[in-house]
């Protein structure tokens, strides 16, 4: 069946900050990211594949103020090959814990999968460190799914030459909870075009050309408000694409009971939107090159100069990529 929007490939989900700098240490001298800072407010980062956290500063009045109940149950995990790594890893933050102030270490958790444990972070997010097989979640689903947008840039390699306290060797999901796992799976596989696998009565995995998944779980919290700051998003290549997406959006709002349409808009140099659906979680449609954010790795960007792009004489993304294509190209 063809899903109502063409979406290439999950790019990116949301993290909310109190100041870049601190959290940039826990990312890639912690957790062993690749990290760029894309202004003094937000931040990219990445492992094993092109889809991304992005990461905005709201401070801490702006945080406080949120409650966010749920957020527990939209975490960022990260693979470890074994039994071993999980428990040396969960050690090592117990360790490190006051120096990345973290907030707290998960107990050591065994489930089907293997082991894993969860971390809280400075800014009140959620990391779960868990046992997972080369590949993270992809013998779950059948076949092979397109990665050439998740996985460009990316080549093999058996050598980390990474120096943090954490070496995990993928992101491979972001979490979302849902009030009805049987509504959310139709909505997400007519709608978003999702692979999908259901786990358990309560739990999907939802695959999209990517490496990186969404873990689905179905949960009885009760206040869901606050989740347009940590959206989902997806890249496609143009306005008139993020319009006609939109479109479709708005013509389907009854019938699957979203909540909010935003309307569009100019954030971080791109055109998109977000929406709310029946189940409370937010989803972006920007207009972004193909592949995602990997052309500010591309560049070799920094830490130290908070701009992209980081090219003498260009002033928007805009203008480094083939206007037919969409695709990224090193040429100015």
């Amino acid at each position: 069946m063809k899903p109502l929007l063409d979406l290439p490939f999950l790019a990116h989900g949301h993290a909310t900050l109190k100041a870049v700098d601190e959290t940039v240490r826990f990312y890639r001298d912690f957790l062993g990211l690749d990290v760029l800072k894309t202004s003094k407010r937000t931040l990219v980062a990445r492992l094993g594949s092109n889809t991304a956290i992005v990461g905005v500063t709201i401070g801490e009045k702006g945080l406080a103020k949120a409650a966010r109940p749920w957020l527990k149950n939209a975490h960022f995990g990260f693979d470890m090959p074994t039994a071993d790594d999980i428990k040396a890893a969960r050690e090592l933050s117990l360790e490190y814990q006051e120096s990345f102030n973290i907030q707290n270490v998960g107990e050591l958790v065994e489930g089907d999968g293997g082991f894993s444990f969860i971390l809280l972070d400075q800014d009140g997010n959620y990391w779960e460190i868990l046992e997972n097989p080369a590949g993270g979640y992809a013998d779950l689903f059948e076949g092979e799914c397109d990665t050439s947008h998740a996985l460009r840039s990316f080549s093999p390699s058996g050598d980390d030459q990474r120096n943090s306290i954490l070496k995990p060797r993928l992101m491979s999901h972001m979490t979302c909870e849902v009030i009805n796992l049987e509504k959310s799976h139709a909505f997400y596989e007519e709608m978003f075009g999702f692979e999908m696998v259901q786990l358990s009565p309560k739990r999907l995995l939802a695959r999209l050309n990517s490496v990186a998944v969404i873990d689905v779980i179905q949960t009885d919290t009760g206040l869901r408000d606050y989740k347009m700051h940590n959206h989902i998003g997806f890249d496609v290549a143009g306005p008139a694409i993020v319009d006609a997406a939109r479109k479709i959006i708005v013509e389907n709002q009854e019938r699957f009971g979203f909540k909010v349409i935003h309307k569009p808009s100019g954030s971080h140099g791109s055109y998109g939107f977000t929406f709310s659906d029946l189940d409370n979680n937010a989803w972006q449609i920007e207009d972004y090159p193909r592949g995602g954010y990997y052309w500010m790795f591309e560049q070799g960007g920094d830490l130290e100069t908070p701009f992209q792009p980081n090219v003498v004489g260009v002033e928007d993304w805009h203008e480094l990529i083939d206007p037919d294509t969409y695709e990224y190209h090193h040429q100015v």
